[in-house]
């Protein structure tokens, strides 16, 4: 209700019909001034003029041409800002809402020249979930897609503000988090160690509890070489689970 008074209120159509007939009647004006010979048809010429320029400038012009104005200059940079941010659809998990596969390979591209630049490591955590097969036959799709939902939003808390995380298979999640060289493998032997005690935390859905737990493996690395520290990644997660559920490992080397 009040936007709706607001975009009536804000209407150019009385303004710039009313600043359209004083131009009229002030030329009129300053031609019969004119022809009288009277000193006041100068001023009455100074003042059209610069009631037409003002008319000009107004928005009202695109209103009388059928156009549309022209957006405020914060507002264009805005939406141009938020469409540069637009992440494309297939590099989207669509179930998530965090990256796939394919999103977290193009943030690798796309990130590897500043974070160099910043003489900035990378840690990647890789985190999959046990016998979650047997979970979506015992408890359903809706179920299981629940609980993936509510995963995501765990592992997500491991990116920091320059991360990325991402869904990259049924039920593999990876996070990437920036992080100074020199403190990238502690850093990362904690954080690892965080992570598989969240994801083993019980997921509350409705009046129940679902304990579902998980392996984790970390590596640390050059953002140069990011593929090759997921692969790595991956290896540590492998070296993980043989150790039983709920266990990490973190691969140290890469920096």
């Amino acid at each position: 209700m009040d936007m709706e008074t607001t975009t009536r209120q804000g209407s150019p159509r009385g303004p710039i019909l009313g600043a359209a007939l004083g131009l009229g009647g002030a030329l009129l004006g300053a031609g019969a001034s004119l022809a009288a010979g009277l000193p006041g048809a100068l001023g009455a010429l100074v003042l059209a003029a610069l009631a037409g320029a003002l008319l000009m400038r107004g928005p009202g012009l695109a209103f009388l041409a059928g156009g549309k104005p022209s957006p405020a200059p914060k507002a264009q940079a805005k939406a141009d800002a938020q469409a540069a941010k637009a992440i494309p659809e297939d590099r989207i998990d669509t179930l998530t809402g965090l990256a796939n596969a394919n999103g977290l390979s193009a943030w690798f591209v796309d990130k590897r020249a500043r974070l160099v630049e910043d003489g900035k490591g990378i840690v990647v955590l890789v985190a999959n979930l046990d016998a979650f097969d047997e979970v979506t036959r015992l408890r359903g799709k809706d179920t299981a897609d629940s609980i993936l939902k509510e995963v995501a939003k765990r592992v997500s808390a491991f990116t920091g503000d320059e991360g990325i995380a991402a869904r990259t298979g049924g039920d593999e999640f990876v996070a990437v988090a920036t992080v100074v060289p020199e403190k990238a493998a502690e850093w990362a032997e904690e954080i690892a160690g965080k992570m598989a005690e969240t994801i083993g935390r019980p997921v509350e859905l409705g009046m129940s509890a679902i304990w579902i737990g998980g392996s984790v493996g970390a590596a640390v690395g050059k953002p140069s070489e990011g593929e090759a520290v997921l692969a790595r990644g991956r290896e540590a997660f492998l070296k993980a689970r043989k150790l039983g559920l709920g266990r990490y490992v973190v691969d140290r080397g890469g920096l």
